[in-house]
């Protein structure tokens, strides 16, 4: 597929992941068509999320494939877990597809009607990439009223524009690092490798983490929660509060291995205590051990 630009010769892919996702669907993709070559679409529930299937009943992945398939490459895949993981899982795939770039969707955003000058938009991407080193990139979100898009333990401020690192350049050769989903690095880089480098250069940002620091405008992003479900809302924002604990533990932990702090009492390794039964107290954070006890 041509992208509405003479000049870029690029494979430009987008990555989404849902769950139960069918009503946002439609509002969320249609207006991508006619400007990207590849839609790849992960569904699965994430850890701490509330539900009873693993995968969605809804048939959302199905329609993307009916509705889309004669209109751009449409990749699909199935995982349940971390957030993190599922993510990657298309940047991976990107990068088996040879494309050039990724941009992550959710599924609760739309593109703005105001702001679709494609021309521009693929124009600034081009040339930022050619003048800088740079990796990722942001876009421009909307963030509207609480009421509208219940924000699940986000602190961003209502109603105003807000970069968001959403844009990707040679995806396949990028992970998702330190047990979070917004950080970047090559994928020849460990974790370990990124906190010694850290807690050396305490004041500076992380030489191989990719950190984005341009917006690429002309085509800018929108969001709100008013297609889903009231239990939908109420478990988003309870998955929220225990993926948080989730991530900051896992940080945690890697970061006592990496300063050599003895692993606690009762385990062999920090990674035998990070992957013990457990869970999180909802509140404070409090790691709740639901196998092997901690000796104290």
């Amino acid at each position: 597929m041509k992208i509405p630009l003479e000049t870029v010769n690029k494979k430009i892919a987008i990555g989404l992941i849902g769950y139960e996702s069918l009503p946002e669907i439609q509002r969320c993709l249609d207006p991508w068509i006619g400007h990207i070559d590849t839609m790849i679409l992960g569904d699965g529930k994430f850890d701490y999320y509330d539900a009873p299937n693993d995968y969605s009943n809804d048939g959302w992945l199905e329609f993307c494939e009916k509705r889309y398939c004669d209109k751009c490459e449409v990749v699909t895949y199935k995982y349940t877990g971390d957030q993190f993981t599922k993510r990657q899982k298309y940047l991976d795939i990107a990068g088996r597809q040879g494309c050039d770039y990724l941009i992550a969707v959710d599924t609760d955003e739309y593109l703005d009607p105001n702001y679709q000058d494609w021309n521009m938009f693929y124009k600034q991407l081009i040339r930022f990439s050619e003048i800088t080193k740079d990796r990722v990139f942001y876009q421009w979100v909307f963030i509207p009223s609480g009421k509208l898009w219940p924000k699940q333990g986000n602190q961003f401020p209502s109603n105003r524009w807000l970069k968001s690192a959403k844009i990707h350049k040679d995806p396949g050769t990028m992970r998702f690092c330190m047990d979070s989903h917004f950080i970047w690095c090559p994928k020849n880089v460990t974790d370990d490798m990124m906190i010694k480098w850290q807690l050396k250069h305490r004041d500076q940002d992380n030489k191989y983490q990719f950190v984005p620091r341009n917006v690429i405008d002309g085509v800018r992003v929108r969001m709100d929660r008013t297609l889903r479900t009231k239990e939908q809302k109420e478990k988003g924002k309870e998955w929220a509060h225990m993926n948080h604990h989730a991530e900051e533990s896992k940080k945690f932990y890697k970061i006592s291995k990496a300063q050599g702090t003895q692993q606690p009492q009762g385990f062999d390794s920090w990674e035998e205590f990070e992957q013990a039964p457990h869970t999180f107290d909802r509140v404070t954070g409090q790691r709740i051990e639901l196998g092997k006890k901690i000796i104290s």
